[in-house]
């Protein structure tokens, strides 16, 4: 995928669109609604070939037209789909060292599957795909599920038993002490992540706040602030009781 790809949902679903020509005449429709005459002159292109384009967009579901107001013998072009990202263009260091960790964990399906994972997530990333707000729902449907089998009656007791839970699973180590802040070492999530500048954890983001609400019954707010993906040697969790 080049850097002019962008991806697009269409009726007909996910759509990857690399050519040029074609982003360029979505970037002069995002801007306003025009005639194919219009684009031509924005573009500076042949009529055959603005005409081909044109045509193509429309088959794809990302563009859709429309009798011009002005003159019925005239379609008005405009974009009618929505825009899911715009890929970056990966570190190559960075995505060397996550396939390298895939290939060390053979014979070891545990770290097989983090390496996975990984790679799974910082290849959505270099997309350009935001996929953090549908982890965390995801996140906090299995900790509602995960939070039917845990017996806590209060913080204290719940913490205890989230500290439980993260080591038996093989999620991390957590200090069960306090309950306003989570702090977690060796975070399956991304504790062998490169550095991206941001959080990733969203996903223990939904399942801290899963587990919670299912447990005690009280809503709460998760948010990480500090992360292996922002270069932190831990992962810290913040709890914003109501």
């Amino acid at each position: 995928m080049n850097s002019e790809s962008r991806i697009f949902s269409t009726d007909n679903g996910a759509v990857i669109l690399q050519s040029k020509t074609k982003n360029r005449i979505i970037d002069v429709l995002e801007e306003e609604e025009m005639s194919a005459s219009e684009i031509r002159k924005e573009l500076g292109k042949a009529k055959s070939t603005v005409s081909v384009h044109l045509s193509d967009l429309e088959d794809m579901g990302i563009i859709e037209d429309k009798k011009d107001p002005r003159d019925e013998r005239k379609k008005i072009y405009y974009v009618s789909s929505q825009l899911l990202g715009k890929p970056n263009i990966p570190d190559d260091e960075k995505y060397e060292n996550i396939l390298e960790n895939l290939r060390n964990s053979e014979g070891d399906m545990v770290e097989f599957l983090k390496a996975m994972f990984h790679l799974i997530r910082y290849g959505l990333d270099s997309f350009g795909l935001d996929i953090h707000p549908a982890l965390k729902n995801i996140g906090r449907d299995a900790g509602r599920s995960i939070g039917k089998n845990f017996s806590a009656e209060s913080k204290e007791e719940l913490f205890q038993e989230i500290s439980e839970f993260w080591e038996k699973t093989g999620l991390g180590t957590i200090d069960p002490d306090g309950s306003e802040e989570i702090i977690v070492k060796g975070c399956f999530d991304c504790s062998d992540m490169p550095s991206t500048g941001h959080s990733l954890c969203s996903l223990d983001e939904g399942l801290i706040e899963g587990i919670i609400e299912e447990t005690l019954g009280e809503s709460v707010k998760v948010k990480e602030t500090e992360c292996h993906g922002k270069g932190d040697e831990h992962c810290k969790f913040v709890l914003e009781w109501p």
